[in-house]
């Protein structure tokens, strides 16, 4: 079970709302935010605790409880009310909402009210015309339609005012709405992280460019002000770090999120952040309120601004994170939808594909190596090792792997390995040098973000030296391929999921490889790596030996 760090905040009551006191000729607003959702229909086995507290935490999520959480939040003020959320949606969903091309998510999205959201770097996961039919309707080109039919489309509004496309010329989707609400006019923008496509495979988002956060709020700042805005609030899919156990609505947080703020027109009053999953509220950041509400349906984040209906300035601004506390009740509507996309994925998500010793996790070692990482890499130069790819070494990225495999012994379901690995990558096996697969592990400290460091398949092991300036941290004797210390000028063949191979997070060496040879979906290859041990013996979590942090 995931615990968070997060502290159980309790609702507002009804005084409380009561005991706001709007000056004369001003009105209170409240926006519902959230984010990050990733098409989670059903409750995540985690819980949100307080870590002075001895209790067990709360279990947070699920749809049907999200649903019902916002219209108890909307009851307080039906008519003053927006919901709104800032990114990823959709996109890396478990396969009840996969299976059916995340319609179902966009189901329950229209089911709780959801009014306008930024797109994330998931929302272009299976390309800008599936992202444009899930807006608009219709069903799938090659599937028809799976779930609804007809499948209308979202009843919300996508906002993208940095996502350009190229070809035509303007955004792809619109950059603003606005929207009227007791008398007072929002205008409300959203915009993804410059860095999507760092994110995205890459004929996903090919023909699209992505803006400067900043750069493209505040150009559209002066028209929203010319078409009456009178506050302005920024949904934007980038967002901080904090603390482990910081409390929700807590403000320690740093990141990149904090560089995109400080660039943004002053005339923007909220700024409603997501992408890293982190919990935060900001009262004051560079003047604006900045809020983010974790992920997958746990938090949704209650704002209240004042507003000066007269002058058209925002008088007040509040804001705190409420837990999705699935104990309680949920709303019919959105249940029956959860419930029946999980009823037609079950034949698929419960077939049973192998069996498991013990836990199969993403917690990582002192070196950065995982037993989940190294079993996905196994099972990826397993699905290449034969002809025509002849693969050598396989690699896997940290962030590609979704959910953990199992949590203890026993059997593993489809809809378990899917939830590892639901973005239907295909391998890709190609011709690296050998300094040229030094240059790859170089680059894991090179990423935005971070270090992302890559899962290695059995055979492949490295030292590299934590310490060391970049560029220098790999030390190229340790470097071994089946026993054989790797030459510099020799030729190896090198497995990676498509996203990786097409320079994603960062690796751009990638996409210089050569002689590429195109393999099976990466979750079928996981799934036929479980496959044997349905009749022999379970599959047993790797030694984390692989690789080795120096100081």
């Amino acid at each position: 079970m995931l615990a968070l760090g997060l502290v159980f905040l309790g609702c507002w009551g009804q005084s409380r709302l009561q005991d706001r006191s709007a000056r004369p000729g001003a009105v209170d607003i409240q926006l519902l935010a959230f984010n990050d959702f990733h098409g989670s229909l059903e409750a995540p086995d985690a819980v949100v605790f307080d870590p002075a507290a001895e209790d067990a935490g709360t279990p947070a999520g699920g749809a049907g409880h999200l649903a019902a959480l916002v219209e108890r939040l909307r009851a307080r003020a039906p008519d003053r009310t927006v919901v709104v959320a800032a990114g990823d949606i959709i996109g890396a969903s478990p396969l009840a909402s996969a299976l059916f091309h995340d319609e179902p998510t966009i189901a329950v999205m229209n089911r709780l009210g959801l009014a306008f959201s930024s797109v994330g770097n998931h929302e272009f996961d299976r390309g800008a015309e599936e992202l444009l039919r899930l807006q608009r309707g219709g069903c799938h080109p090659l599937e028809g339609c799976t779930f609804d039919a007809p499948f209308a489309g979202a009843t919300f509004r996508y906002l993208a005012a940095n996502v350009v496309d190229e070809a035509a010329g303007g955004t792809l989707l619109p950059g603003y709405a606005l929207k009227t609400i007791a008398g007072v006019t929002i205008g409300f923008v959203g915009v993804t992280l410059a860095g999507t496509a760092d994110l995205v495979a890459a004929p996903r988002v090919a023909g699209l460019g992505f803006l400067s956060e900043a750069g493209a709020v505040n150009a559209l700042v002066p028209r929203m002000r010319r078409e009456g805005a009178q506050a302005i609030v920024v949904l934007v899919h980038q967002g901080g770090f904090g603390p482990v156990h910081q409390e929700a609505s807590g403000c320690n947080i740093h990141g990149d999120i904090l560089p995109v703020v400080a660039a943004l027109d002053p005339a923007v009053d909220v700024v409603i952040s997501g992408h890293t999953h982190a919990a935060y509220v900001c009262p004051n950041v560079d003047g604006k309120l900045v809020t983010s509400a974790a992920s997958h349906g746990r938090v949704v984040t209650e704002i209240w601004l004042t507003i000066d209906r007269e002058r058209g300035v925002v008088l007040s601004r509040s804001a705190e994170n409420r837990i999705v506390d699935r104990r309680g009740e949920e709303d019919a509507a959105a249940r029956a939808i959860v419930e029946r996309a999980v009823r037609g994925a079950a034949p698929v998500a419960t077939r049973v594909v192998g069996r498991v010793a013990g836990a199969i996790g993403r917690g990582e070692s002192q070196a950065g190596e995982s037993a989940l990482g190294d079993v996905v890499a196994d099972a990826q130069l397993e699905a290449t090792r034969g002809a025509p790819a002849l693969a050598e070494v396989a690699l896997m990225n940290p962030g590609g792997l979704r959910a953990d495999l199992s949590s203890s012994a026993g059997p593993v379901t489809y809809g378990q390995a899917f939830a590892v690995q639901p973005f239907g990558n295909s391998l890709v096996t190609m011709t690296l040098t050998g300094t040229q697969l030094k240059t790859l592990l170089e680059a894991q400290w090179l990423a935005p973000g971070g270090a992302r460091v890559l899962a290695v398949s059995r055979g492949f092991s490295y030292a590299y030296h934590a310490g060391a300036p970049a560029g220098s941290r790999v030390d190229p004797g340790s470097l071994r391929i089946g026993g054989e210390t790797v030459d510099p000028s020799g030729r190896y063949r090198v497995t990676v999921n498509s996203f990786l191979a097409g320079g994603g997070d960062g690796f751009s060496i990638l996409a210089e490889g050569t002689d590429r040879i195109a393999g099976p979906v990466d979750v079928d290859a996981l799934a036929g790596h479980l496959r044997p041990t349905l009749d022999g013996p379970a599959l047993e979590a790797p030694a984390l030996d692989r690789l080795r942090r120096e100081p």
